[in-house]
């Protein structure tokens, strides 16, 4: 085999080695900013807040839109339960809607402008960002409310032990509240004193994403940080509109770097940050469509959705993050010197 030869193979092994290395990212246009979503019955579901409407997106195609009620607030998130959505919204109500019309609308004091909502066992919980209550909703109305930490911002749900976890803004405390007995029974102290978005890591982690810049892998037996991600310039800007959710299909967290940035990031549950995937402006929601093992990431700033699969799962998807940047310079390197190396044994056999 001459060295012309072994430049090709080389070349080509190099090139498939690039190419599956990377993470592809596809796009749908929304209409006016998209905020956050959630997976309901193989669909998922968004808020374009902007347009005052929930839009239904199946086969990365949207198929439906809901239009939701104008108020002098905006909606924010969005929740599903039993065929009903729960949409609240910043400074403003909770409104509960079937079939894609509104059957009851509630108005939660001191509701804030980043309260959280998420389905936990049998109840919709939905945070008071400038108070200091939890208030647990059904279908059929309110079931009550429990008190927590002042400016609770921050949810999860931990189905293992049927408990919602409680993260607040300027509190280095972590309220745990049994659904079964619907009080506080545990409280989990962090490093931070920011929480801005939370989620529960089966089968006994918290990761806490703060304002610190950080995540924070937490033990919920133990009470005790196991794991820390940190982030530096310029992949920082975790605040009020990020969300981290986890993805089942490969166990790592995924969380969206919101404030003036274009990033989602990939973590482990060791706090390694394993990829940094470029998508649209400002990502606020994140949603796993366990169907399709795809990520939905909706960006606010740009008016659509970035979404990708799951990182174990794919062969070839993400734009290039810090985790590649060496792997790539490397390969240019590699590939000069053999460029370099063929053109010189060429020129001698001449």
């Amino acid at each position: 085999m001459n060295r012309i030869t072994l430049l090709a193979i080389l070349l080509l092994i190099t090139s498939i080695l690039v190419s599956a290395s990377t993470i592809t990212v596809n796009t749908i246009s929304t209409a006016s900013g998209p905020s956050y979503g959630v997976y309901a019955d193989g669909k998922i579901i968004i808020v374009a807040q902007g347009a005052f409407e929930l839009q239904c997106i199946e086969n990365n195609t949207i198929v439906n839109t809901i239009p939701l009620p104008h108020d002098p607030a905006d909606p924010f998130k969005v929740a599903y339960d039993q065929g009903y959505l729960f949409v609240i919204y910043q400074k403003g109500p909770l409104v509960v809607l079937k079939d894609g019309k509104v059957i009851s609308t509630y108005n939660i004091p001191h509701v804030g402008k980043y309260p959280d909502i998420l389905t936990a066992g049998k109840y919709v919980a939905v945070t008071a960002s400038n108070g200091y209550k939890v208030y647990f909703f059904t279908p059929s109305g309110e079931i009550g409310s429990v008190s927590v930490e002042p400016n609770p911002q921050a949810l999860a749900y931990d189905n293992y032990t049927n408990t919602i976890y409680v993260g607040a803004y300027g509190y280095n405390v972590i309220d745990g509240i049994s659904l079964s007995t619907m009080k506080v029974t545990q409280q989990i102290k962090i490093n931070a004193t920011v929480v801005d978005t939370m989620t529960f890591v089966p089968p006994d982690l918290l990761a806490v994403a703060t304002y610190n810049q950080q995540v924070e892998f937490i033990n919920v037996t133990s009470g005790k940080v196991v794991a820390t991600a940190s982030f530096s310039p310029p992949d920082t800007g975790i605040f009020g509109y990020s969300q981290i959710t986890y993805d089942p299909a490969d166990g790592y967290v995924l969380l969206s770097i919101a404030h003036h940035n274009d990033l989602v990031a990939v973590i482990s549950t060791n706090g390694e940050v394993k990829y940094l995937v470029t998508v649209g402006n400002s990502p606020n929601g994140i949603i796993f469509d366990p169907q399709n093992n795809y990520v939905y990431v909706l960006n606010y700033g740009s008016n659509s959705i970035s979404y990708f699969l799951s990182p174990n799962i794919t062969t070839h998807t993400v734009s290039t993050s810090s985790n590649f940047t060496l792997l790539y310079m490397v390969v240019v390197v590699i590939i000069i010197l053999l460029v370099v190396g063929g053109i010189v044994a060429f020129r001698r056999r001449k």
